[in-house]
Protein backbone atom coordinates (compact mmCIF):
# COMPACT_ATOMS: atom_id res chain seq x y z
CA UNK A 1 0.00 0.00 0.00
CA UNK A 2 2.95 2.36 0.57
CA UNK A 3 3.72 2.31 -3.13
CA UNK A 4 0.11 3.22 -3.92
CA UNK A 5 0.23 6.11 -1.46
CA UNK A 6 3.52 7.37 -2.86
CA UNK A 7 2.33 7.32 -6.47
CA UNK A 8 -1.06 8.91 -5.69
CA UNK A 9 0.58 11.64 -3.60
CA UNK A 10 3.05 12.35 -6.39
CA UNK A 11 0.24 12.64 -8.94
CA UNK A 12 -1.73 14.93 -6.61
CA UNK A 13 1.22 17.24 -5.99
CA UNK A 14 2.13 17.39 -9.67
CA UNK A 15 -1.45 18.35 -10.50
CA UNK A 16 -1.65 20.84 -7.61
CA UNK A 17 1.42 22.80 -8.72
CA UNK A 18 1.15 22.18 -12.46
CA UNK A 19 4.57 20.51 -12.58
CA UNK A 20 3.72 18.05 -15.35
CA UNK A 21 2.77 20.84 -17.73
CA UNK A 22 5.92 22.75 -16.85
CA UNK A 23 8.13 19.70 -17.42
CA UNK A 24 6.74 18.64 -20.78
CA UNK A 25 5.34 21.81 -22.38
CA UNK A 26 7.11 23.33 -25.38
CA UNK A 27 5.34 26.65 -24.97
CA UNK A 28 8.00 29.18 -24.00
CA UNK A 29 5.41 31.62 -22.66
CA UNK A 30 4.19 29.10 -20.09
CA UNK A 31 7.75 28.51 -18.91
CA UNK A 32 8.34 32.25 -18.61
CA UNK A 33 5.12 32.65 -16.61
CA UNK A 34 6.21 29.79 -14.34
CA UNK A 35 9.56 31.50 -13.73
CA UNK A 36 7.87 34.81 -12.97
CA UNK A 37 5.50 33.04 -10.59
CA UNK A 38 8.50 31.46 -8.88
CA UNK A 39 10.08 34.90 -8.42
CA UNK A 40 6.79 36.15 -7.01
CA UNK A 41 6.66 33.29 -4.54
CA UNK A 42 10.27 34.02 -3.57
CA UNK A 43 9.36 37.64 -2.86
CA UNK A 44 6.41 36.56 -0.69
CA UNK A 45 8.67 34.11 1.18
CA UNK A 46 11.24 36.84 1.84
CA UNK A 47 8.52 39.18 3.13
CA UNK A 48 7.13 36.45 5.41
CA UNK A 49 10.60 35.57 6.70
CA UNK A 50 11.33 39.23 7.42
CA UNK A 51 8.09 39.67 9.36
CA UNK A 52 8.66 36.53 11.44
CA UNK A 53 12.28 37.48 12.05
CA UNK A 54 11.35 40.96 13.29
CA UNK A 55 8.68 39.55 15.61
CA UNK A 56 11.14 37.02 17.03
CA UNK A 57 13.79 39.72 17.45
CA UNK A 58 11.31 41.89 19.36
CA UNK A 59 10.37 39.10 21.77
CA UNK A 60 14.01 38.14 22.35
CA UNK A 61 15.09 41.75 22.88
CA UNK A 62 12.36 42.13 25.52
CA UNK A 63 13.80 39.19 27.44
CA UNK A 64 11.13 36.71 26.34
CA UNK A 65 13.27 34.68 23.96
CA UNK A 66 12.34 31.39 25.55
CA UNK A 67 8.75 31.87 24.40
CA UNK A 68 9.68 32.38 20.73
CA UNK A 69 9.29 28.64 19.84
CA UNK A 70 5.88 28.56 21.51
CA UNK A 71 4.67 31.65 19.64
CA UNK A 72 6.02 30.24 16.37
CA UNK A 73 4.36 26.88 17.01
CA UNK A 74 0.99 28.49 17.71
CA UNK A 75 1.32 30.75 14.65
CA UNK A 76 2.09 27.79 12.40
CA UNK A 77 -0.83 25.81 13.82
CA UNK A 78 -3.28 28.69 13.31
CA UNK A 79 -2.07 29.28 9.75
CA UNK A 80 -2.31 25.60 8.87
CA UNK A 81 -5.75 25.29 10.45
CA UNK A 82 -7.08 28.41 8.73
CA UNK A 83 -5.81 27.45 5.26
CA UNK A 84 -6.78 23.79 5.57
CA UNK A 85 -10.36 24.54 6.53
CA UNK A 86 -10.78 26.15 3.09
CA UNK A 87 -9.46 23.21 1.10
CA UNK A 88 -10.18 20.16 3.29
CA UNK A 89 -13.58 19.52 1.72
CA UNK A 90 -12.67 20.07 -1.95
CA UNK A 91 -9.40 18.12 -1.69
CA UNK A 92 -10.48 15.23 0.53
CA UNK A 93 -13.93 14.71 -0.99
CA UNK A 94 -13.28 15.42 -4.66
CA UNK A 95 -15.71 12.98 -6.24
CA UNK A 96 -14.37 13.27 -9.80
CA UNK A 97 -10.78 12.57 -8.76
CA UNK A 98 -11.98 9.71 -6.55
CA UNK A 99 -13.81 8.05 -9.44
CA UNK A 100 -10.67 8.25 -11.57
CA UNK A 101 -8.41 6.85 -8.85
CA UNK A 102 -10.67 4.12 -7.49
CA UNK A 103 -10.77 2.55 -10.96
CA UNK A 104 -7.06 1.86 -10.49
CA UNK A 105 -5.79 -1.05 -8.35
CA UNK A 106 -5.67 1.08 -5.19
CA UNK A 107 -7.50 0.98 -1.86
CA UNK A 108 -9.75 3.64 -0.34
CA UNK A 109 -7.25 4.04 2.49
CA UNK A 110 -4.48 4.79 0.00
CA UNK A 111 -6.64 7.45 -1.68
CA UNK A 112 -7.43 9.15 1.65
CA UNK A 113 -3.85 9.06 2.91
CA UNK A 114 -2.46 10.39 -0.40
CA UNK A 115 -4.86 13.33 -0.36
CA UNK A 116 -4.06 14.06 3.26
CA UNK A 117 -0.32 13.84 2.50
CA UNK A 118 -0.61 16.25 -0.42
CA UNK A 119 -2.11 18.83 1.96
CA UNK A 120 0.40 17.91 4.67
CA UNK A 121 3.44 18.50 2.46
CA UNK A 122 2.29 21.96 1.41
CA UNK A 123 1.37 22.88 4.99
CA UNK A 124 4.68 21.54 6.29
CA UNK A 125 6.55 23.79 3.85
CA UNK A 126 4.44 26.73 5.06
CA UNK A 127 5.26 25.77 8.65
CA UNK A 128 8.99 25.73 8.03
CA UNK A 129 8.77 29.12 6.32
CA UNK A 130 7.48 30.45 9.63
CA UNK A 131 9.60 28.36 11.99
CA UNK A 132 13.06 28.65 10.42
CA UNK A 133 13.42 32.49 10.37
CA UNK A 134 12.29 32.71 13.99
CA UNK A 135 14.59 29.86 15.01
CA UNK A 136 17.50 31.56 13.22
CA UNK A 137 16.95 34.85 15.06
CA UNK A 138 16.63 33.04 18.39
CA UNK A 139 19.76 30.99 17.64
CA UNK A 140 21.88 34.05 16.86
CA UNK A 141 20.72 36.02 19.88
CA UNK A 142 20.52 33.23 22.50
CA UNK A 143 23.06 30.70 21.25
CA UNK A 144 21.22 27.44 22.13
CA UNK A 145 22.75 23.97 21.82
CA UNK A 146 22.47 21.44 19.04
CA UNK A 147 19.43 19.84 20.68
CA UNK A 148 17.45 23.04 20.02
CA UNK A 149 17.88 22.69 16.27
CA UNK A 150 17.25 18.95 16.18
CA UNK A 151 14.11 19.30 18.30
CA UNK A 152 12.94 22.26 16.21
CA UNK A 153 13.28 20.34 12.95
CA UNK A 154 11.43 17.34 14.38
CA UNK A 155 8.70 19.55 15.79
CA UNK A 156 8.37 21.35 12.44
CA UNK A 157 7.83 18.03 10.67
CA UNK A 158 4.95 16.99 12.95
CA UNK A 159 3.56 20.46 13.73
CA UNK A 160 0.98 20.58 10.87
CA UNK A 161 -0.56 17.18 11.69
CA UNK A 162 -2.78 18.17 14.60
CA UNK A 163 -4.29 21.39 13.12
CA UNK A 164 -4.71 19.63 9.76
CA UNK A 165 -6.56 16.78 11.40
CA UNK A 166 -8.79 19.19 13.33
CA UNK A 167 -9.52 21.21 10.17
CA UNK A 168 -10.19 18.02 8.20
CA UNK A 169 -12.60 16.81 10.89
CA UNK A 170 -14.42 20.11 10.73
CA UNK A 171 -14.40 19.98 6.93
CA UNK A 172 -15.80 16.45 7.02
CA UNK A 173 -18.51 17.52 9.48
CA UNK A 174 -19.46 20.50 7.32
CA UNK A 175 -19.53 18.27 4.24
CA UNK A 176 -21.56 15.63 6.07
CA UNK A 177 -24.10 18.12 7.41
CA UNK A 178 -24.39 19.83 4.04
CA UNK A 179 -24.97 16.50 2.28
CA UNK A 180 -28.24 16.11 4.21
CA UNK A 181 -29.69 19.26 2.66
CA UNK A 182 -31.01 19.84 -0.80
CA UNK A 183 -28.89 22.98 -1.23
CA UNK A 184 -25.61 21.30 -0.31
CA UNK A 185 -23.25 24.04 -1.54
CA UNK A 186 -25.22 26.81 0.13
CA UNK A 187 -25.29 25.02 3.50
CA UNK A 188 -21.59 24.21 3.26
CA UNK A 189 -20.78 27.83 2.42
CA UNK A 190 -22.86 29.19 5.30
CA UNK A 191 -21.37 26.79 7.85
CA UNK A 192 -17.82 27.60 6.74
CA UNK A 193 -18.43 31.35 6.76
CA UNK A 194 -19.97 31.20 10.23
CA UNK A 195 -16.93 29.35 11.53
CA UNK A 196 -14.53 31.81 9.83
CA UNK A 197 -16.42 34.73 11.37
CA UNK A 198 -16.09 33.18 14.84
CA UNK A 199 -12.33 32.80 14.33
CA UNK A 200 -11.94 36.40 13.12
CA UNK A 201 -13.96 37.88 15.98
CA UNK A 202 -12.05 35.74 18.46
CA UNK A 203 -8.71 36.87 17.01
CA UNK A 204 -9.75 40.52 17.29
CA UNK A 205 -10.80 40.14 20.91
CA UNK A 206 -7.64 38.19 21.79
CA UNK A 207 -5.50 40.86 20.16
CA UNK A 208 -7.03 43.56 22.28
CA UNK A 209 -6.77 41.42 25.42
CA UNK A 210 -3.10 40.75 24.88
CA UNK A 211 -2.20 44.40 24.44
CA UNK A 212 -4.16 45.41 27.51
CA UNK A 213 -2.12 42.89 29.47
CA UNK A 214 1.04 44.42 28.00
CA UNK A 215 0.07 47.81 29.32
CA UNK A 216 -1.14 46.60 32.73
CA UNK A 217 1.42 43.92 33.56
CA UNK A 218 4.75 44.76 31.95
CA UNK A 219 6.63 43.06 34.78
CA UNK A 220 4.63 39.85 34.40
CA UNK A 221 4.56 39.86 30.59
CA UNK A 222 6.36 36.54 30.18
CA UNK A 223 4.01 34.70 32.53
CA UNK A 224 0.98 36.27 30.84
CA UNK A 225 2.24 35.25 27.39
CA UNK A 226 2.97 31.71 28.53
CA UNK A 227 -0.45 31.44 30.17
CA UNK A 228 -2.17 32.58 27.00
CA UNK A 229 -0.34 30.08 24.82
CA UNK A 230 -1.00 27.22 27.26
CA UNK A 231 -4.70 28.06 27.43
CA UNK A 232 -5.16 28.60 23.70
CA UNK A 233 -3.00 25.79 22.31
CA UNK A 234 -1.08 23.63 24.84
CA UNK A 235 0.85 21.62 22.17
CA UNK A 236 2.69 24.84 21.23
CA UNK A 237 4.11 25.03 24.77
CA UNK A 238 5.06 21.35 24.61
CA UNK A 239 7.17 22.22 21.59
CA UNK A 240 8.55 25.28 23.39
CA UNK A 241 9.54 23.27 26.48
CA UNK A 242 11.19 20.60 24.32
CA UNK A 243 13.19 23.08 22.23
CA UNK A 244 14.28 25.46 25.01
CA UNK A 245 14.47 23.24 28.09
CA UNK A 246 15.29 19.95 26.37
CA UNK A 247 12.25 18.13 27.81
CA UNK A 248 12.12 15.17 25.44
CA UNK A 249 9.04 13.84 27.18
CA UNK A 250 7.08 16.87 25.98
CA UNK A 251 8.30 16.27 22.42
CA UNK A 252 7.23 12.61 22.57
CA UNK A 253 3.85 13.70 23.94
CA UNK A 254 3.44 16.18 21.10
CA UNK A 255 4.40 13.64 18.42
CA UNK A 256 2.16 10.98 19.99
CA UNK A 257 -0.89 13.25 20.13
CA UNK A 258 -0.34 14.48 16.57
CA UNK A 259 0.14 11.01 15.07
CA UNK A 260 -2.57 9.46 17.24
CA UNK A 261 -5.17 12.03 16.21
CA UNK A 262 -4.34 11.46 12.54
CA UNK A 263 -4.57 7.67 12.81
CA UNK A 264 -7.92 7.83 14.64
CA UNK A 265 -9.28 10.28 12.07
CA UNK A 266 -8.09 8.07 9.23
CA UNK A 267 -9.71 4.94 10.67
CA UNK A 268 -13.05 6.70 11.16
CA UNK A 269 -13.01 8.54 7.84
CA UNK A 270 -12.34 5.50 5.66
CA UNK A 271 -15.55 3.87 6.95
CA UNK A 272 -17.73 6.74 5.69
CA UNK A 273 -15.57 8.16 2.90
CA UNK A 274 -17.36 6.58 -0.06
CA UNK A 275 -20.79 7.51 1.32
CA UNK A 276 -19.78 11.14 1.91
CA UNK A 277 -18.35 11.46 -1.61
CA UNK A 278 -21.53 9.95 -3.05
CA UNK A 279 -23.82 12.23 -1.03
CA UNK A 280 -21.88 15.35 -1.96
CA UNK A 281 -22.10 14.60 -5.66
CA UNK A 282 -25.75 13.48 -5.60
CA UNK A 283 -28.48 15.60 -7.08
CA UNK A 284 -32.07 15.53 -5.87
CA UNK A 285 -34.63 14.94 -8.61
CA UNK A 286 -38.10 16.31 -8.04
CA UNK A 287 -41.15 15.15 -9.93
CA UNK A 288 -43.34 18.22 -9.43
CA UNK A 289 -42.03 20.24 -12.36
CA UNK A 290 -44.63 22.48 -13.92
CA UNK A 291 -44.25 24.52 -17.05
CA UNK A 292 -44.68 28.25 -16.34
CA UNK A 293 -44.56 31.36 -18.43
CA UNK A 294 -41.17 32.12 -19.92
CA UNK A 295 -39.43 35.36 -19.06
CA UNK A 296 -37.08 37.30 -21.26
CA UNK A 297 -34.02 38.92 -19.68
CA UNK A 298 -31.45 41.33 -20.97
CA UNK A 299 -28.09 40.06 -22.13
CA UNK A 300 -26.28 41.57 -19.15
CA UNK A 301 -28.85 40.22 -16.67
CA UNK A 302 -28.59 36.71 -18.11
CA UNK A 303 -24.80 36.71 -17.99
CA UNK A 304 -24.71 38.12 -14.45
CA UNK A 305 -27.13 35.41 -13.32
CA UNK A 306 -24.87 32.82 -14.94
CA UNK A 307 -21.85 34.24 -13.08
CA UNK A 308 -23.65 34.19 -9.72
CA UNK A 309 -24.84 30.61 -10.23
CA UNK A 310 -21.30 29.55 -11.05
CA UNK A 311 -19.95 31.47 -8.05
CA UNK A 312 -22.29 30.01 -5.44
CA UNK A 313 -21.87 26.49 -6.83
CA UNK A 314 -18.28 26.39 -5.54
CA UNK A 315 -17.69 26.34 -1.79
CA UNK A 316 -13.95 26.98 -2.01
CA UNK A 317 -14.54 29.92 -4.39
CA UNK A 318 -17.05 31.62 -2.09
CA UNK A 319 -15.28 31.05 1.22
CA UNK A 320 -11.94 32.34 -0.09
CA UNK A 321 -13.32 35.45 -1.76
CA UNK A 322 -15.83 36.42 0.95
CA UNK A 323 -13.31 36.38 3.80
CA UNK A 324 -12.37 40.01 3.06
CA UNK A 325 -15.98 41.14 3.01
CA UNK A 326 -16.55 39.48 6.38
CA UNK A 327 -13.49 41.27 7.76
CA UNK A 328 -14.91 44.54 6.46
CA UNK A 329 -18.15 44.05 8.40
CA UNK A 330 -16.27 42.90 11.52
CA UNK A 331 -14.04 45.99 11.39
CA UNK A 332 -17.09 48.25 11.02
CA UNK A 333 -18.79 46.52 13.95
CA UNK A 334 -15.63 46.93 16.00
CA UNK A 335 -15.65 50.67 15.26
CA UNK A 336 -19.20 50.79 16.62
CA UNK A 337 -18.68 48.67 19.74
CA UNK A 338 -14.93 48.88 20.53
CA UNK A 339 -12.67 51.86 21.18
CA UNK A 340 -10.18 52.89 18.50
CA UNK A 341 -7.10 52.06 20.63
CA UNK A 342 -8.15 48.42 20.95
CA UNK A 343 -8.74 48.18 17.19
CA UNK A 344 -5.30 49.62 16.43
CA UNK A 345 -3.69 47.19 18.87
CA UNK A 346 -5.51 44.25 17.31
CA UNK A 347 -4.53 45.09 13.71
CA UNK A 348 -1.05 46.24 14.73
CA UNK A 349 -1.14 49.67 12.98
CA UNK A 350 -1.13 52.63 15.41
CA UNK A 351 -3.27 55.49 14.15
CA UNK A 352 -4.96 53.43 11.44
CA UNK A 353 -8.40 53.54 13.07
CA UNK A 354 -8.41 57.33 13.04
CA UNK A 355 -6.67 58.35 9.82
CA UNK A 356 -6.75 55.36 7.47
CA UNK A 357 -10.17 53.86 8.22
CA UNK A 358 -11.58 54.49 4.68
CA UNK A 359 -8.54 52.76 3.14
CA UNK A 360 -8.85 49.83 5.54
CA UNK A 361 -12.54 49.43 4.75
CA UNK A 362 -11.78 49.49 1.04
CA UNK A 363 -8.81 47.11 1.03
CA UNK A 364 -10.35 44.33 3.10
CA UNK A 365 -13.11 43.23 0.67
CA UNK A 366 -10.61 43.27 -2.22
CA UNK A 367 -7.89 41.16 -0.62
CA UNK A 368 -9.05 38.35 -2.88
CA UNK A 369 -11.39 39.76 -5.56
CA UNK A 370 -13.91 37.38 -7.06
CA UNK A 371 -12.77 38.39 -10.55
CA UNK A 372 -9.17 37.30 -9.92
CA UNK A 373 -10.04 33.75 -10.95
CA UNK A 374 -13.43 34.10 -12.65
CA UNK A 375 -11.99 33.63 -16.14
CA UNK A 376 -9.81 30.71 -15.10
CA UNK A 377 -12.73 28.95 -13.45
CA UNK A 378 -14.48 28.81 -16.81
CA UNK A 379 -11.96 26.07 -17.54
CA UNK A 380 -13.11 23.66 -20.22
CA UNK A 381 -16.40 25.58 -20.55
CA UNK A 382 -14.62 28.66 -21.89
CA UNK A 383 -15.53 27.61 -25.43
CA UNK A 384 -19.22 28.10 -24.58
CA UNK A 385 -18.72 31.84 -24.09
CA UNK A 386 -16.71 31.99 -27.30
CA UNK A 387 -19.62 30.57 -29.30
CA UNK A 388 -22.28 32.88 -27.84
CA UNK A 389 -23.15 36.18 -29.56
CA UNK A 390 -21.41 38.22 -26.84
CA UNK A 391 -18.44 40.54 -26.97
CA UNK A 392 -15.42 40.78 -24.72
CA UNK A 393 -16.95 43.91 -23.21
CA UNK A 394 -20.13 41.97 -22.31
CA UNK A 395 -18.08 39.30 -20.54
CA UNK A 396 -16.10 41.90 -18.58
CA UNK A 397 -19.23 43.84 -17.60
CA UNK A 398 -21.01 40.70 -16.40
CA UNK A 399 -18.11 39.53 -14.27
CA UNK A 400 -17.60 43.00 -12.82
CA UNK A 401 -21.32 43.35 -12.07
CA UNK A 402 -21.41 39.95 -10.34
CA UNK A 403 -18.44 40.91 -8.16
CA UNK A 404 -20.04 44.23 -7.21
CA UNK A 405 -23.41 42.60 -6.43
CA UNK A 406 -21.71 40.16 -4.05
CA UNK A 407 -19.78 42.94 -2.31
CA UNK A 408 -22.68 45.41 -2.16
CA UNK A 409 -24.53 44.02 0.92
CA UNK A 410 -21.31 43.92 2.95
CA UNK A 411 -20.41 47.44 1.83
CA UNK A 412 -23.81 48.83 2.83
CA UNK A 413 -23.80 47.11 6.24
CA UNK A 414 -20.26 48.32 6.96
CA UNK A 415 -21.02 51.91 5.96
CA UNK A 416 -24.15 52.03 8.10
CA UNK A 417 -22.25 50.74 11.14
CA UNK A 418 -19.34 53.13 10.66
CA UNK A 419 -21.53 56.18 10.09
CA UNK A 420 -23.61 55.33 13.18
CA UNK A 421 -20.45 54.94 15.24
CA UNK A 422 -18.54 58.05 14.12
CA UNK A 423 -21.34 60.43 13.07
CA UNK A 424 -18.83 62.36 10.91
CA UNK A 425 -19.21 65.66 9.10
CA UNK A 426 -20.09 65.77 5.42
CA UNK A 427 -16.44 65.73 4.22
CA UNK A 428 -15.44 62.75 6.37
CA UNK A 429 -18.68 60.96 5.52
CA UNK A 430 -17.97 61.45 1.82
CA UNK A 431 -14.49 59.92 2.28
CA UNK A 432 -15.92 56.98 4.20
CA UNK A 433 -18.45 56.34 1.44
CA UNK A 434 -16.39 57.06 -1.67
CA UNK A 435 -12.99 55.56 -0.90
CA UNK A 436 -14.20 52.00 -0.08
CA UNK A 437 -16.58 52.08 -3.06
CA UNK A 438 -13.79 53.07 -5.45
CA UNK A 439 -11.52 50.41 -3.94
CA UNK A 440 -14.14 47.71 -4.51
CA UNK A 441 -14.61 48.69 -8.17
CA UNK A 442 -10.83 49.07 -8.64
CA UNK A 443 -10.08 45.69 -7.08
CA UNK A 444 -12.67 43.93 -9.22
CA UNK A 445 -11.23 45.42 -12.41
CA UNK A 446 -7.64 44.71 -11.38
CA UNK A 447 -8.51 41.08 -10.68
CA UNK A 448 -10.08 40.73 -14.11
CA UNK A 449 -7.16 42.45 -15.85
CA UNK A 450 -4.63 40.19 -14.12
CA UNK A 451 -6.68 37.08 -14.81
CA UNK A 452 -6.77 38.01 -18.51
CA UNK A 453 -2.97 38.14 -18.52
CA UNK A 454 -2.43 35.06 -16.34
CA UNK A 455 -5.24 32.62 -17.14
CA UNK A 456 -5.24 29.01 -15.95
CA UNK A 457 -7.75 27.06 -17.99
CA UNK A 458 -6.44 23.52 -17.52
CA UNK A 459 -6.96 22.36 -13.93
CA UNK A 460 -8.27 19.36 -12.03
CA UNK A 461 -9.35 21.03 -8.80
CA UNK A 462 -10.78 24.48 -8.15
CA UNK A 463 -8.41 24.75 -5.17
CA UNK A 464 -5.51 25.19 -7.55
CA UNK A 465 -7.23 28.07 -9.36
CA UNK A 466 -8.55 29.88 -6.30
CA UNK A 467 -5.64 29.44 -3.88
CA UNK A 468 -2.54 28.64 -5.92
CA UNK A 469 -2.81 30.39 -9.27
CA UNK A 470 -0.56 33.26 -10.31
CA UNK A 471 -3.59 35.43 -11.03
CA UNK A 472 -4.93 35.17 -7.48
CA UNK A 473 -1.56 35.98 -5.94
CA UNK A 474 -0.73 38.89 -8.24
CA UNK A 475 -4.20 40.42 -7.79
CA UNK A 476 -3.87 40.19 -4.02
CA UNK A 477 -0.41 41.80 -4.05
CA UNK A 478 -1.54 44.65 -6.33
CA UNK A 479 -4.54 45.47 -4.15
CA UNK A 480 -2.40 45.19 -1.00
CA UNK A 481 0.13 47.62 -2.50
CA UNK A 482 -2.71 50.00 -3.40
CA UNK A 483 -3.75 49.96 0.25
CA UNK A 484 -0.36 49.94 1.97
CA UNK A 485 1.07 52.98 0.18
CA UNK A 486 -1.68 55.46 1.15
CA UNK A 487 -1.91 53.91 4.60
CA UNK A 488 1.80 54.52 5.20
CA UNK A 489 1.40 58.12 4.03
CA UNK A 490 -1.60 58.69 6.30
CA UNK A 491 -0.10 57.05 9.41
CA UNK A 492 3.56 58.05 9.06
CA UNK A 493 2.91 61.62 7.84
CA UNK A 494 0.29 63.15 10.14
CA UNK A 495 0.99 66.61 8.70
CA UNK A 496 -0.36 65.64 5.29
CA UNK A 497 -4.08 66.31 4.91
CA UNK A 498 -6.10 63.12 4.65
CA UNK A 499 -8.47 64.76 2.17
CA UNK A 500 -5.58 65.35 -0.24
CA UNK A 501 -4.45 61.71 0.06
CA UNK A 502 -7.97 60.42 -0.50
CA UNK A 503 -8.50 62.79 -3.44
CA UNK A 504 -5.29 61.68 -5.16
CA UNK A 505 -6.12 58.04 -4.46
CA UNK A 506 -9.62 58.27 -5.91
CA UNK A 507 -8.34 60.20 -8.93
CA UNK A 508 -5.67 57.58 -9.70
CA UNK A 509 -8.09 54.68 -9.38
CA UNK A 510 -10.73 56.47 -11.42
CA UNK A 511 -8.10 57.12 -14.09
CA UNK A 512 -7.20 53.43 -14.18
CA UNK A 513 -10.86 52.45 -14.50
CA UNK A 514 -11.37 55.02 -17.24
CA UNK A 515 -8.41 53.69 -19.23
CA UNK A 516 -9.73 50.14 -18.88
CA UNK A 517 -13.15 51.28 -20.08
CA UNK A 518 -11.66 52.91 -23.19
CA UNK A 519 -9.55 49.84 -23.99
CA UNK A 520 -12.56 47.54 -23.51
CA UNK A 521 -14.62 49.58 -25.97
CA UNK A 522 -11.85 49.51 -28.55
CA UNK A 523 -11.32 45.76 -28.11
CA UNK A 524 -15.04 45.09 -28.61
Amino acid sequence: MMRQIRLLTKISLYGMFGLNELRFTRDTRKKVKACLLGLLWAMVIVMLAGYVGLASFGLTAMGMGRYVPGVLGMAVSLLVFFFTIFKAGPVLFDRKAYEKQIALPVTVRAVIVSRFLSMYITDMLLGFLVMLPGMAVYGVMEGPGVSFWITGILAGIFLPLLPMTAASVLGALIAGIASRWRRKNLVSILLTLVFITVIMVGSLSMGGMEESELNAMVAQLGAALEGQIRSLYPPAMWVCDAMVSGEMGKLLLFVGVSLGSFVVFLEILQRFYVNICGLLSAREARGNYRMKSLQEKSLLGTMVERELRHYFSSTVYVTNTLAGELLMVILAAAVLFVDSQTIEQAIGIPGAAERALPVLLGCLPMMMPMTACSLSLEGKQWWMLQTLPVTRRDIIRSKMAANLLVALPFYLISEVLVLLALRPGWADALCLLAVPAVYIVFGARVGLAVNERLPLMEWESEVRVVKQSASSMVSMLVVMAAGIVPMVVLVAMPGVSGYIVYGVLVALMAGFLGCCHVLDRRAS
